[in-house]
């Protein structure tokens, strides 16, 4: 059985199955079916994972290749599936030469110039690289991540002063609690972005709760927080972060009357004390985001659902709330 390697550079964060080299992955996959091949591939980035989630659905004999810390374990629970042909090595570096060098043909998908992979490839002998399903020259695009949002629209502007919000955007990567597999399913079939506001927002609402993150927590806490600010005062969190390349926030989320949030243990954040999950040292930056914490996921149970209200940016997303959610849904932007 001859042994081949698919390759892709570092993809970038925001892709959709909609994206040439995805097409080009799919492309290649459905005329490997037809050969007599196994696959030395690898997981643990979003390159390789979409690879491996494609071969595996296409049921193609595959030889994984694991860069150390990465466990064989790990892989075989991220993508439910056991591997009886693999192997382990020190580094990414020496998987990535391991998968070139012991591949009878490699065929590159899209490769950055003078990449890692790419300087890797240059050392094959021609006639191994096959490159009839080569897009290296395509460009992604981002440009639609970053927009800018249109006044409050007047229902926005009614919502009430004594709920508390909690706003989501878009992912990079996979959500918590699902697997590499489960996130690259969706990629690979995607029309945009799989990740973006609007599905993580449908997300929460499908899973009842809104899952805690530790980011810049002290002691790595995992915390649920929410602003009292109101929705059409807001609009300075949803700008652009150029250092990550994503929106601070979206119009995008839920609204909590306060009175219940504090009985469920929501607390509203105290500036300039000793760090901790529901504190934080004097900090101007944040003092406007008027932040209020709880610890853990915060449930969205029968009693808060009856109360709760969900923002979306445009009114035609509305529709997508009504399946998961029967109450109040109000759109952020003013219709023109």
């Amino acid at each position: 059985m001859k042994r081949i390697a698919l390759l892709f550079s570092h993809l970038p964060k925001h892709l959709c199955g909609q994206d040439l080299p995805i097409v080009q992955l799919k492309t290649a996959i459905s005329f490997l079916k037809s050969q007599n091949v196994t696959v030395i591939t690898s997981a643990g980035q979003t390159h390789w994972d979409c690879i491996l989630t494609e071969l595996l659905n296409n049921n193609i004999p595959v030889h994984l290749v694991i860069a150390k810390p990465t466990t064989l374990a790990e892989v075989s629970e991220q993508f439910s599936y056991h591997f009886e042909s693999y192997t382990i090595t020190e580094s990414c570096e020496e998987r990535d030469q391991f998968i070139c060098f012991n591949a009878e043909c490699v065929y590159p998908l899209w490769l950055r110039k003078n990449g890692h992979l790419a300087q890797i490839t240059a050392l094959l002998p021609p006639e191994r690289i096959d490159k009839r399903f080569d897009c290296s020259l395509y460009r992604f695009s981002g440009s639609a991540l970053k927009y800018l949002l249109r006044e409050p629209s007047a229902e926005l502007c009614l919502l009430p002063d004594d709920y508390l919000w909690h706003w989501t955007r878009g992912q990079n990567g996979i959500w918590k609690g699902e697997t590499r597999r489960e996130f690259c399913n969706d990629l690979l079939c995607s029309q945009s972005p799989p990740r973006n506001a609007l599905a993580t927002l449908l997300r929460i609402l499908q899973e009842r709760k809104i899952r805690a993150g530790n980011g810049h927590i002290a002691g790595n806490i995992f915390v649920t927080s929410f602003t009292e600010n109101h929705p059409a005062s807001s609009a300075i969190l949803f700008t652009w972060r150029k250092d990550r390349q994503r929106m601070n926030f979206e119009p995008y989320g839920i609204g909590i009357p306060r009175s219940y949030a504090v009985s469920k243990g929501v607390r509203l954040l105290q500036y300039g004390t000793i760090p901790d999950w529901d504190t934080m040292q004097l900090d101007n930056r944040w003092k406007n985001e008027h932040e209020w914490r709880v610890q853990g996921d915060f449930l969205l149970d029968d009693e808060c659902t009856k109360k709760m209200i969900v923002v979306v940016r445009k009114t035609p997303e509305i529709e997508h709330i009504h399946p998961v959610f029967t109450g109040r849904v109000a759109a952020y932007e003013q219709i023109e």
